[in-house]
């Protein structure tokens, strides 16, 4: 009485008063600990019998207390116990006992008590399913539940399908999810919230929208922070943030609490798009409902203002972070790279390590990025070696892929040949599509022309190569060879992909397009264009046209350069924006060479600070100099 009470001290103080504890007293007390979530004393409690022979139930209790604390040697030692005296295959302690492998990450072992089982019943079903799903063996979970469903023993009850609807989610497997849907409705287990939740999650996370809003939608009463979260995430996964915004207005007039999962998935959706005023919105909301020193929120913020390009605020952030774990680090060095700040994330990094945090694939891909941002190659081959040498790590293609562009940007191209020849994995498009960029800037055709044929192997509609390609030949001069990459982007029917360049200025966003001729204030920015221009050159501006794929003269090469969207966005930001405020100009290209120059004469002349964040990284423009110090 005093267990199911939740009085343990009762219970105890009971118990240990008793004169002459028996079986069923013991038992009791090892149910009752374990039920009040005391696993640790709930162990030590079948550990200290008095030569008592345990009941199945008692058996059961303990393998559920080690199962909690996924602890597999108490775990095993109990297993022995079972075989001992027989209760090994009986049902609620082999379910217990499979559960408690599941959650230690002994599959292999669970599967072996689970198969010895001479019947199974939804318990047993659901540990199993959900054991695999927790393991990432999401595959064998959802062939679990169809051996259930053969059996036909045992109807599935709630967590079974929550289970296997997770396991769904994961494999972004969306029929398979529809036919578990179908189980579910002749269940009738619809309109059970953790199964909503779960149906909406997987929806989410194979990509089918509608449907995920769609069952959140079934009860208009039934509103749960966790669907309304999933059906967030599932949109700012799919890079749809307006409709993350408007489903986190209603999630509020519906009466639900965002919690902090729901504010980190809003605050990954600004990061995204670099939307600063919505995002600082936010970052007021977690400030208000205290939850600033969640360190999730805290490292989501973080990467937010950094991709906003306010990197001083996310080292404030950092450091206003009580607790910093692996993903608060990792946020600060990638933060740290992507503005080409290589010595610090290097820094940063050994503090990390120093602290006891161990780094992860995800670290070591920011921290090689920050070293091929800086010509920080001896420092990026080290940490690479590093990986598997001192972390176990095995690097990745990512991995690979930072170190051919970290040779590539220090114009190493022989060793970035030669470390791609002796890479044990063919490096992705990424690494061809750095090779290849390294090429044009070096002029080196051979090699690039090899870089070129591997990304049309394994991206065939990928339109940059071409671009890059034409302007290899263009910078020697090859005219003939621009023709035919052209007429091959004509005969495949490839179209370049326009560039595009975007500011926020007086609560819209003003997009942009190179000779962009549709914007409403359109005079007043190219009057300003022209300004620009013929101050910058007094300052020292010489065009750079080597780039440009067509066979023009100087003067014509300089007016197409003069239009590019960059400039453009820079121009009407500086005719609408207080000059107190920073210009941040978001792109979806690489910044070409001559508008990096221009826009630090340009910083220059109109004493501003001047942000571009393109395809790649931040560029900080100030005084006519750039962070990227001109290796980028």
């Amino acid at each position: 009485m005093y267990s199911h009470c939740a009085d343990v001290t009762s219970a105890l103080r009971l118990f240990h008063a008793m004169p002459r504890p028996n079986l069923v007293s013991w038992t009791t007390l090892i149910s009752g600990l374990a039920q009040n979530s005391m696993h640790g004393d709930a162990l030590a409690a079948f550990a200290q019998n008095s030569g008592l022979a345990p009941t199945q139930f008692a058996l059961s209790s303990a393998a559920r207390a080690a199962a909690a604390l996924a602890a597999p040697l108490p775990g095993a030692q109990l297993h022995c116990v079972g075989v001992r005296i027989g209760f090994d295959s009986e049902l609620f302690v082999a379910s217990n006992l499979a559960d408690m492998y599941f959650k230690s990450g002994l599959l292999a072992e669970a599967c072996r008590v689970f198969d010895e089982m001479p019947h199974k019943d939804a318990v047993a079903w659901t540990a199993m399913i959900d054991g695999y799903a927790k393991n990432g063996s999401l595959e064998k979970a959802a062939l679990a539940f169809r051996a259930m469903k053969r059996e036909g023993l045992v109807g599935a009850d709630q967590h079974v399908f929550c289970s296997v609807l997770s396991a769904s989610g994961g494999l972004k497997d969306a029929w398979l999810g529809r036919t578990i849907h179908s189980s579910v409705m002749k269940a009738g287990f619809e309109l059970e919230v953790a199964v909503r939740n779960a149906l909406t999650d997987m929806y989410a996370k194979a990509a089918d929208m509608e449907d995920a809003a769609h069952v959140l939608r079934i009860d208009p009463e039934g509103w749960t922070v966790v669907s309304a979260t999933s059906l967030i995430d599932g949109y700012i996964e799919n890079e749809r943030v307006e409709e993350a915004l408007r489903m986190f207005i209603e999630l509020r007039r519906q009466g639900v609490e965002p919690n902090e999962f729901t504010f980190s998935s809003m605050i990954k959706g600004c990061a995204m798009q670099a939307l600063l005023e919505q995002g600082a919105q936010l970052h007021a909301q977690v400030i208000k409902k205290n939850i600033i020193s969640d360190s999730f929120v805290g490292s989501t913020l973080l990467d937010m203002y950094g991709k906003c390009g306010l990197i001083s605020f996310s080292i404030q952030l950092f450091n206003e972070i009580e607790h910093h774990t692996d993903i608060a680090w990792n946020a600060l060095i990638n933060v740290l790279a992507q503005h080409g700040h290589g010595k610090e994330a290097v820094q940063a990094f050994d503090r990390m390590t120093s602290s006891g945090i161990r780094p992860n694939h995800i670290t070591f891909v920011s921290l090689l990025t920050a070293c091929r941002y800086s010509g920080l190659v001896d420092e990026g081959l080290k940490y690479f070696n590093s990986m598997k040498d001192a972390y176990g790590i095995e690097p990745k293609e990512e991995h690979y892929s930072c170190i051919i562009d970290m040779y590539g940007r220090a114009g190493r191209l022989d060793e970035a040949e030669k470390f791609i020849h002796e890479m044990p994995v063919k490096p992705n498009a990424y690494g061809w599509c750095s090779l290849l960029g390294a090429c044009r800037m070096r002029g080196n055709k051979e090699l690039g022309e090899v870089a070129a044929k591997n990304i049309m192997e394994l991206e065939p509609d990928n339109t940059g190569v071409h671009v890059s390609l034409s302007g290899i030949y263009a910078s020697l001069g090859q005219w003939e060879d621009v023709k035919a990459v052209r007429k091959l982007m004509r005969d495949s029917r490839i179209k370049k992909l326009p560039g595009f360049s975007w500011v926020d200025a007086n609560n819209k966003t003003h997009v942009f397009a190179s000779e962009d001729w549709s914007h409403p204030q359109q005079e007043k920015i190219y009057k300003k264009l022209e300004e620009l221009y013929e101050r910058i050159k007094e300052e020292g501006y010489v065009p750079d046209t080597r780039f440009l794929p067509c066979n023009l003269d100087d003067a014509a090469k300089e007016r197409i350069l003069r239009y590019h969207s960059e400039r453009i966005a820079v121009a009407f930001a500086l005719i609408s924006m207080p000059a107190t405020k920073p210009i941040i100009v978001k792109k979806n290209l690489r910044i070409c060479v001559d508008c990096h120059s221009a826009l630090k004469f340009i910083s220059k002349v109109e004493s501003r600070d001047i942000i571009v964040r393109d395809n790649s990284r931040f560029h900080h423009f100030g005084k006519g100099r750039c962070s990227c110090e001109d290796y980028w």
